[in-house]
């Protein structure tokens, strides 16, 4: 029988950090900008600085690295972002200039294209072990609209005149589908099916065999799979998301109220669908079914006033809110409808204001667009508009407290509070919403990602999980994280997040670290023990 033995001296709360978690990272012009928090409840952070001005920039799905081109040298260079602005940057062995980066579903591989050379290049092995290989690519006489890779970097396919080709281990390219219509492509995580998205259908290539996995009317603007491959995401350029399941080969839509630049992943079923130019970042969530909004920045809307008139009484108005809050990290619609019709048209603006239950604050708690936006309901309706949308989102964060919103009318009449809605989030028990551990030097660290309501963390506790024949002593540790958490919570940083984290702990261990395979946590805080979550 084997043994592990942990060295629990140096997995004490002095080793422990805390941080705001990591969403990913997105194109900010010829820089990368950081997204900070929880997909539903999410905020810009600090631009990465790099030293360089960055052209074709694609950031891995797995949101471990970005690939982007020098704007001056050409270079492909390969970022690794920390998890604070710092990066290093390396230059791949690969020629300068391409005309296209893309990025494999988990993030594993790379192709990159160059039409004049007529060639592409294969990185595999990212981040760490980056390998190129040529491919010869020069019969692409029409040049590439789109092109994939798989994760083992074994396969890539192209769209190019009028047909889409696939390259195998052998490096010889096949026609796998015919049409000219072929806007997207996408392979499947860790496989070497492949997505194709035309103006009508959304196909799968597995080998030679070609199925339907939906059919429609199509302007693909983005194609990806989910790191399960249980849902396929198509953006068509109408702002339509379709998320596709496809073992049942069935489709919902959603409308993104937002023109997609594509489709991005972000981990697991999150993806982006805009860059920075947008006045919110959109994600979708396959799972969930849901578009989410990143603010771009905590600010109020401005907008010229007229003069106040006398119009008569006002028709009585009121917030309403779909689907109703239940708790954290939700995004729900809100609308506001009058109780009649006005000979006059009704401007207006609503303001969202927090109090929290710990004294703290969460700055995810906001519009899209920020802690105030206006309204219009046009003469003779009965609905609110908001700068043209039925309806405006706001994210109800990850702080225990109570959101008021208050609606203002400012013409024809001016009135202030006219109409107000609460909702009121109760202190809960933490929540993880993901671990990670991975080898570190003489051990272990193992990552926690998530929340607590109460802005507190007492203790965490650890399960580690071992292959057949090994044993730990201690498998079950409690890490007593108090005095990080309250450090951390206590600083106006932290409110960016809300109570949302990165728990952080390195365990010594003596023996083979290969034979640790898992780790489940737990976390206690004042409200009590979470629900015990293990890592992926």
């Amino acid at each position: 029988m084997k043994f592990v033995s942990l060295a629990f001296v140096v997995a004490t709360s002095v080793s422990a950090q805390v941080s705001a978690p990591l969403l990913g990272w997105m194109p900010e012009e010829t820089q990368v900008r950081r997204i900070s928090g929880l997909p539903a409840a999410a905020t810009l952070g600090s631009v990465a600085d790099t030293g360089r001005s960055l052209a074709n920039i694609t950031v891995s799905p797995s949101q471990n690295y970005v690939l982007a081109s020098d704007v001056g040298t050409g270079e492909v260079l390969l970022i690794i972002p920390s998890a604070s602005t710092g990066v290093s940057v390396t230059a791949l062995n690969t020629p300068a200039t391409p005309d296209r980066i893309a990025v494999s579903p988990l993030g594993s591989s790379a192709a990159v294209w160059y039409s004049t050379a007529g060639q592409i290049e294969i990185i595999s092995g990212l981040p760490a072990k980056a390998r190129v290989r040529q491919i010869d690519a020069s019969f692409l006489t029409g040049g590439v609209s789109a092109i994939t890779v798989s994760d083992d970097g074994q396969w890539i396919a192209a769209a190019s005149s009028g047909s889409v080709y696939q390259w195998g281990p052998d490096g010889v390219p096949r026609v796998v589908y015919g049409g000219s219509d072929a806007a997207a492509l996408a392979f499947f995580a860790s496989a070497d099916n492949l997505a194709i998205a035309t103006s009508t259908q959304l196909l799968s290539m597995a080998g030679s065999a070609m199925s339907v996995l939906y059919q429609g009317s199509f302007i693909p603007a983005g194609l990806a799979t989910s790191f399960d491959n249980q849902k396929i995401v198509l953006a068509d350029r109408s702002g339509t998301i379709y998320s596709v399941d496809a073992a049942a080969q069935t489709a919902s839509s959603l409308d993104c109220q937002c023109t997609p630049d594509g489709v991005f992943g972000m981990g697991g079923a999150v993806f982006r669908l805009t860059n920075s130019t947008a006045s919110a970042i959109k994600l979708v969530d396959a799972t969930a079914n849901e578009i989410l909004s990143v603010p771009r920045a905590i600010r109020k809307a401005r907008r010229s006033v007229r003069p106040a008139q006398s119009a008569g009484t006002l028709p009585t108005l009121t917030i309403n809110l779909n689907p109703t809050p239940t708790g954290y990290l939700q995004q729900p619609a809100m609308t506001i409808t009058a109780s009649s019709t006005s000979s006059s048209e009704i401007d207006g603006n609503v303001t969202l204001t927090f109090v929290s239950h710990s004294g703290g604050t969460d700055q995810t708690i906001q519009f899209s667009a920020g802690t105030t936006v206006n309204f219009t309901i046009p003469a003779g309706s009965t609905q609110a508009n908001f700068s043209g949308a039925p309806s405006v989102s706001f994210s109800t964060g990850t702080v225990a407290g109570t959101i008021t919103l208050s609606a203002n009318v400012t013409a024809p009449t001016a009135a202030s509070a006219v109409a107000t809605q609460t909702v009121t989030t109760e202190p809960s028990t933490a929540v993880i919403t993901g671990v990670k551990f991975a080898p570190s030097s003489g051990g272990v660290t193992v990552s926690v990602t998530g929340y607590s309501s109460t802005d507190e963390v007492i203790s965490a506790g650890f399960l580690f999980a071992l292959s057949n024949n090994a044993t730990l002593t201690p498998n079950d540790i409690g890490v007593g994280v108090s005095s990080e958490f309250q450090s951390y919570y206590a600083t106006t940083g932290s409110y960016a997040t809300g109570s949302e984290f990165t728990l952080s702990v390195p365990f010594a261990i003596t023996g083979n670290v290969s034979d640790i395979v898992g780790v489940s946590v737990s976390l206690i805080n004042t409200k009590g023990a979470s629900t015990p979550v293990r890592s992926q």
